[in-house]
C-alpha cells in the first residue's frame, strides 16, 4: 500500500496460519510427553489424561491456557510438574478454585464441588438479590401460552438467563 487510512485493512494469511498451528503444535508436543510418562489419553475427551499405578492415579486436563492436575500419586505429580516447567515453562501457580461455574474445595477428607457463586452471580443477573425466595415461585398447574401475558422486556438477558438455568441442571 501507497497510502494509508484508518479504514484500510490487511489480510496477513501466513502469520494467522502460524498461529493457528502453534497450538497444535503445543498440544502433540503436550501429548508425547505425557506418553512418555505412562499416561493415556481418555478415550471420551481427547484433553483428559491419566496416570494408574498400583493404588495410585493421576489426572491432567488440559483446560484453555491452564492446566489441572490432580490424583492421589503425589511423587509422580511433583515429578510431572517438574518436567511440565522445564518443557513448557509451566508453573505450578495454585490449587484449584473456580473451573466452569464450579467452586472447588480441597478439605483433608476429599474434593467438593458446588455451585453456589454461579447462583448468586445470576440471581444478581437477574436482578433478584433484594428478594425473599418462597418454595413454589409460581401458581401450580397453570398453562403458558405465547399469545397470553406481556413478551419479555429484555429477551436478550431472558435467553441468557434461562440458558444459565439450563446449566445449572
Amino acid at each position: 500500500m501507497t497510502t494509508s487510512s484508518s479504514h484500510d485493512v490487511c489480510k496477513l494469511k501466513h502469520f494467522l496460519y502460524g498461529l493457528k498451528q502453534a497450538s497444535h503444535t503445543w498440544f502433540e508436543k503436550f501429548h508425547n510427553t505425557l506418553l512418555n510418562f505412562s499416561f493415556e489419553q481418555s478415550q471420551y475427551y481427547a484433553l483428559l489424561f491419566f496416570h494408574k499405578a498400583g493404588k495410585g492415579i493421576v489426572l491432567l486436563l488440559d483446560y484453555m491456557v491452564d492446566i489441572i492436575m490432580t490424583g492421589t500419586d503425589i511423587p509422580l505429580i511433583t515429578k510431572l510438574q517438574k518436567i511440565l516447567h522445564e518443557s513448557f515453562h509451566k508453573k505450578d501457580i495454585s490449587h484449584l478454585t473456580y473451573i466452569l461455574s464450579l467452586e472447588v474445595h480441597s478439605l483433608s477428607n476429599g474434593v467438593f464441588l458446588d455451585q453456589h457463586k454461579y447462583v448468586q452471580d445470576l440471581i444478581t443477573l437477574a436482578s433478584l438479590a433484594e428478594t425473599s425466595s418462597v418454595d413454589t415461585p409460581l401458581e401450580m398447574n397453570v398453562m403458558h401460552r405465547k399469545a397470553k401475558g406481556d413478551l419479555p422486556s429484555n429477551p436478550t438477558l431472558y435467553q441468557k438467563l434461562v440458558k444459565s438455568l439450563i446449566n445449572l441442571g
